[in-house]
């Protein structure tokens, strides 16, 4: 079995928020869209994208705001880590969590490059995964 199919936990840098995942994701990818670089303050993210029922918050409260139409940010109040991001994927409502944030990122390899016509020219990546230059319909 692959590690990440297995129950993953994750959590903010202060402790604060703790998070259960269970199962596979439904994709990992990283992500070069101007939301997630400015919510994040990081060049790139890397997302593991679950189903709602696939997710459990076990200790705190999230923050949450709206970054663009029908997209719900979450971050700790406390150390401001951002933890995850909702929106609807192919009629569902899918919630990604950023890898840094889980005890073992190492489980979560991405598979492609999402909105990678937004990524920053001089960041140059040259890995051999797939790039797109939005969000697939696939997984």
């Amino acid at each position: 079995m692959n590690k990440r199919d297995e129950t993953q936990f994750g959590g903010c840098h202060c402790g604060a928020i703790r998070y259960q995942l269970d199962g596979k994701p439904v994709y990992v990818s990283f992500c070069h869209c101007e939301d997630c670089r400015r919510s994040t303050g990081a060049l790139a993210v890397v997302y593991a994208v679950y189903l709602p029922d696939q997710v459990q918050f076990i200790k705190g409260q999230r923050k949450s705001y709206q970054s663009s139409p029908g997209v719900i940010r979450t971050f700790c109040s406390g150390c401001g880590t951002s933890l995850s991001y909702e929106a609807e994927w192919q009629g569902q409502l899918v919630m990604g969590f950023f890898v840094a944030s889980l005890d073992n990122p190492e489980a979560f390899p991405p598979e492609r490059h999402v909105f990678d016509s937004e990524r920053i020219s001089w960041f140059n990546v040259t890995d051999e995964l797939p790039h797109y230059d939005a969000l697939p319909d696939n997984k």
